[in-house]
């Protein structure tokens, strides 16, 4: 008989009851609250309380606002056994923050006050430039150095700085070379740099502080010597001056790069590079390219997929492997930027049981050696919700301390594909990591709550092209079905498409219900769209081909699948919508080169390729070695 095994489950039981009383007796003071400022005014309210059931101002003024803030949200309060020092910090939050926090609750993540804190912080970060936070930054640690010395002749030496930074890339534009000039000027700022600085390291205690200064002093004597090279830097920004004007504690007004365009992507000489694991059918990959990286290697371990890959993108480097046998080492002499991929959400997904790390398609850990391995400046992995839930919370930190202890600051955000106009609800988490010498800081892509699109207008040329005239007012009702909040409050007209999944056989009753809800039978994978005759059945609704499918994952209409059926729908259900890759690789890139983006015009291009008929589904043989059986689907 293990006695401490027995202690500590009988513990948890009893303080986990405790906590769901504790929460209940919480929840039932915000509604006795709430009946009595519904009697008298609130000024009342808060003097009869205080006087005559002792209750603390701090105390009061929670529960009163938690009618402001949070009405309506009590079941998920009571499911997650809420403390009070975390309610107080979600009534105390401003809306974007308490709206993360709330949509972590509901996938059963762990919520505390120094996680709201921190999301707080990090939305109010992402409010600003990379630019701009690294100045900030910079701008303490200089003014630091103002108070140690003198704020007069420190304020006077960042500026000049800054304009001789500014001046010298200017010059590298047009003829490359340092003037007698800037080599003189270069010495006397180097001179003034060392009297407040010295060499560094004594002045600044080490670390990154130390090596900030250490790059300055470097530079400033290297322009002095006439050694620094300008002449290669004509199309980007010399590191170099870089890290001068950084320290400057100013940002320029012109991004590290200057294209004529903002609305295309980066041009040959911009463009970085990538490695993506597990790729799948290449959503992402197609995503990423668009944003300016070029792939040294897609890694797929199926054969269906990375037969796809092959097959739409000829130029592309895929390595049909398991990435457990490969040696990511040899990658970084190439200098990598990006290391990216969509591991297996299966262990973290209700429909794999949600086994977690003791699932054998558990690929997180490969993740953490991949990027030890390859080095990039940064990473990102993409998988379900699932990921937060308290059950895998031990195994994730685990994943995020390999990935700090390899030298990268780690985040996790969530993203809905549906803010990029795509007609789909499906949320994803993702793990993001920049190298800590990384000059940026990452911020989350834009939304875009204009750009919202129903499944009805998305799909309507597809469910008519085979003859269903009805295709036309079911689009319609789409497009006006109305979409309500979690109070039954009509938010917005024209529904969207529940998440597709590979889920094999039939579906689940309330996925059916979800699906039937917005008229549509998610039952099967028929191989063309619904027919007039179809269409006449009594209780008729149109079910979804692997062309619909692959259209609500963001996929281009000439997008070709190779395998059966499963396995197509397999490729479709796990894909990343191309476009929202593209939006976080717009904003790794943003990080990584400090360059802004003309966002509406890169994820929508000028002029949108016209809709085209939907390809062939019959059976192709690719000469390729794959079964003759095998079927293209497009």
């Amino acid at each position: 008989m293990d006695t401490k095994a027995d202690a500590l489950s009988a513990a948890k039981r009893r303080i986990i009851e405790l906590q769901k009383q504790m929460a209940s007796r919480i929840l039932e003071m915000a509604s006795e609250v709430e009946k009595l400022t519904a009697a008298v005014t609130e000024r009342e309210a808060r003097e009869f309380l205080r006087v005559t059931c002792n209750l603390p101002a701090s105390e009061l003024s929670t529960y009163i606002r938690f009618q402001k803030t949070l009405k309506g949200c009590e079941a998920l309060m009571a499911k997650c056994r809420v403390s009070f020092p975390v309610l107080k910090a979600l009534v105390s939050s401003d809306a974007d923050t308490r709206q993360e926090v709330l949509e972590r609750m509901e996938i059963g993540a762990r919520i505390d006050t120094s996680e709201i804190a921190q999301i707080r912080k990090r939305l109010k970060e992402a409010a600003l430039t990379p630019g701009q936070l690294l100045a900030e930054k910079n701008g303490r640690k200089l003014a630091a150095a103002a108070r140690r010395k003198n704020a007069e002749a420190i304020t006077a030496f960042k500026d000049d700085l800054y304009e001789f930074a500014e001046g010298l890339m200017t010059a590298s534009r047009r003829s490359g070379f340092v003037s007698d000039n800037s080599r003189q000027r270069a010495s006397d700022l180097r001179l003034t740099f060392e009297s407040f600085f010295g060499n560094g390291e004594d002045a600044t205690g080490g670390g990154k502080m130390a090596q900030d200064v250490s790059i300055v002093g470097s530079t400033l004597k290297s322009i002095e010597d006439g050694t620094l090279t300008l002449h290669k830097y004509k199309h980007v920004r010399h590191p170099g001056l870089l890290a001068l004007q950084s320290f400057s504690g100013r940002s320029s007004s012109r991004g590290q790069y200057k294209f004529e365009k903002m609305g295309v992507a980066p041009p040959p000489h911009h463009r970085l590079k990538a490695i993506e694991i597990c790729a799948g059918a290449g959503g992402m990959a197609a995503g990423l390219e668009r944003a300016g990286f070029e792939h040294v290697a897609l890694v797929e371990f199926d054969v269906h997929a990375a037969a796809t890959l092959r097959l739409n993108k000829p130029h592309w480097n895929v390595i049909q492997e398991d990435v457990r046998k490969i040696d990511f080492t040899a990658y970084r002499k190439l200098d990598i930027d990006l290391v990216a991929g969509g591991p297996p959400c299966q262990p973290y997904s209700s429909d794999g049981h949600g086994l977690g790390k003791n699932d054998p398609r558990d690929l997180l850990p490969e993740t953490v050696r991949i990027v030890s391995e390859a080095r990039p400046r940064a990473f990102f992995f993409e998988n379900v919700d699932g990921l937060l839930h308290t059950a895998h919370a031990d195994h994730v930190a685990d994943i995020l301390r390999g990935f700090r202890k390899a030298g990268y600051n780690v985040e996790i955000h969530r993203i809905k594909i549906e803010d990029y106009g795509i007609a789909q609800e499906r949320s994803r988490v993702l793990i993001i990591g920049l190298r800590k010498d990384i000059v940026g800081s990452f911020r989350m892509p834009p939304t875009f709550a204009e750009r919202r699109l129903n499944i009805g207008d998305a799909l309507v040329d597809l469910m008519a092209a085979n003859g269903w005239t009805g295709a036309y007012d079911w689009a319609r009702d789409r497009r006006e079905q109305p979409v309500r909040d979690r109070q039954g409050n009509v938010v917005a007209h024209g529904v969207i498409a529940s998440t597709i999944v590979t889920r094999r056989g039939l579906p689940r009753a309330k996925e059916a219900a979800r699906w039937g809800s917005k008229c549509v039978d998610i039952a099967g994978l028929p191989d063309h769209a619904p027919t007039a005759e179809q269409a006449s059945t009594p209780g008729f609704m149109p079910a979804l081909t692997a062309r619909m499918r692959a259209r609500l994952q963001n996929f281009e209409d000439d997008w070709q699948f190779v395998g059966g059926k499963q396995a197509v729908a397999d490729q479709i259900g796990n894909a990343v919508p191309p476009r929202v890759a593209q939006a976080l690789g717009l904003a790794l890139f943003s990080s990584i080169k400090d360059v802004s983006w003309d966002w509406e015009a890169m994820l929508w291009p000028e002029k949108p390729r016209e809709r085209v008929e939907a390809p062939s589904l019959d059976p192709v043989d690719l000469g390729s070695g794959m079964p003759v059986a095998t079927l293209l689907f497009a």
